[in-house]
């Protein structure tokens, strides 16, 4: 080979750019680079949910946003720092990750009860996890592409380093926007950084990212081959359970919604985004003969909760609800059997969709729990404490009942009424083609 231009051998080595000339980012560095951009997009899902919230303040009235900003100001968060309303955002992130806003009170006051008094409160923004959930995993989708790792132990290790991470980062955060306030009788300090926020954020950085990274490198359904030989149509199954919890809460947290904007007016219709879920998901239970159980905490009114303490118009309602739903469940469940030529009779079909909602009804119980406790030091009057609200412990077992249900209905009633059912909608909520 010659030079084109003057004729004179060329030197191989500077034609063609070596492999090893592409520098690509480390590995460790993609798995921490993660859990930054993770953090990153729950914080911009977090200010998001934030300026909602201050604009249904203002059109619910200043006076509400003045004495909003006003009681964290009194508690030092105007004090050599940013505005309080710059602040909330980032303890709804550190929420989001699993942490617990800690509120500390100390005093010199004998006449305060205690020389400590410590508050904490700890509940999930179902969506700002989801969020920071969904991130995460197309985040690891991502660093497998990049990089494809040759183990799943090894993806187990860097989607690990993703999780330390971002509980480091967080934590971090969380410390630097705490509010601290001093006074000539006492101090306060309030901080979301924890540690059910080390915890949280680990779990779900680690789990989430290593769930990415297998789908991207298509080891991640080993386990789901295992389930699915066990357990006929668990795929099906699964997207049968998610339509039928989006149906009820769609409906319900509607009904939700209009009732907190006539109550409640735009502040709280406008806070939507952070209890709204958590509300659904109650009713969810409630609706289906679990019940929402109260331990420890002194909140208004009756519990257990279950449908029966509804109005009777209401109760009512609810039940025809649940019922048509169920009906619903029964013939695209049918529908979804043919499609993919299963057998009814199989060994372990009857069990498919028990397993299945039970697994959704624990998974509430454990989500959309309320927890807070009180604690002080020096004998005072308050005394430690600490309870719970949510979903019942066995909503599971009503869940599961629920899915023996709609099993036998797909049996009875279901191939009698599929018929009704639109091609193009039984297509779509099945997941075929359609032709």
């Amino acid at each position: 080979m010659h030079n084109q231009d003057n004729g004179e051998p060329a030197n191989p080595d500077t034609l063609v750019p070596t492999p090893a000339a592409v520098r690509r980012s480390p590995r460790w560095w993609l798995a921490v680079e993660s859990a930054l951009i993770a953090y990153g997009l729950t914080l911009g899902a977090a200010l998001v949910t934030m300026a909602l919230l201050v604009l249904g303040f203002f059109l619910g009235g200043a006076g509400a946003l003045n004495a909003m900003n006003d009681s964290a100001g009194s508690m030092g968060a105007r004090l050599d720092g940013p505005s309080a309303l710059a602040i909330y955002p980032f303890f709804l992130a550190a929420m989001a990750l699993g942490g617990t806003t800690v509120l500390t009170v100390s005093s010199t006051v004998p006449d305060f009860g205690a020389p400590l008094v410590s508050v904490w409160v700890g509940v999930l923004p179902l969506l700002l996890t989801a969020a920071a959930t969904a991130a995460l995993w197309r985040l690891g989708r991502r660093a497998e592409r990049n990089s494809a790792l040759e183990s799943d132990g090894a993806r187990w290790l860097y989607a690990g380093i993703t999780g330390l991470a971002l509980a480091a980062f967080s934590v971090l955060l969380s410390l630097m926007v705490s509010l601290r306030g001093n006074t000539d009788t006492g101090a306060a300090f309030l901080t979301a950084a924890s540690p059910s926020l080390v915890a949280g954020s680990v779990l779900l950085g680690t789990v989430a990212s290593w769930a990415g990274r297998a789908r991207e490198a298509g080891t991640g359904l080993r386990w789901f081959r295992r389930a699915e030989a066990a357990l006929p149509g668990l795929r099906p199954a699964l997207r049968l359970a998610g339509f039928h919890y989006l149906a009820y809460t769609s409906v319900i947290g509607s009904a939700l919604l209009i009732l907190a904007l006539i109550h409640g007016g735009a502040a709280v219709a406008f806070a939507a985004p952070l209890w709204l879920p958590t509300a659904s998901a109650w009713a969810f239970a409630a609706g289906h003969l679990s019940a929402v159980a109260n331990l420890g905490l002194s909140l208004p009114g009756t519990f257990p909760l279950t449908v029966g303490n509804l109005p009777v118009g209401v109760s009512a309602a609810v039940a025809v609800l649940v019922l048509l739903l169920a009906a619903a469940a029964s013939i695209l469940w049918f529908l979804s059997r043919n499609r993919d030529g299963e057998e009814p009779s199989r060994a372990g079909s009857w069990l498919t969709l028990p397993v299945v909602f039970g697994l959704m009804g624990g998974m509430l119980s454990v989500l959309s729990i309320v927890a807070a406790g009180q604690g002080a030091a020096g004998g005072s009057s308050f005394g430690p404490g600490a309870g719970i609200a949510g979903p019942a412990w066995w909503t599971f077992l009503v869940m599961a009942g629920w899915g023996l249900v709609i099993e036998a209905g797909s049996r009875t009633l279901a191939p009698h009424l599929a018929h009704l059912v639109p091609r193009r909608t039984a297509a779509f909520l099945t997941g075929s083609s359609g032709n």
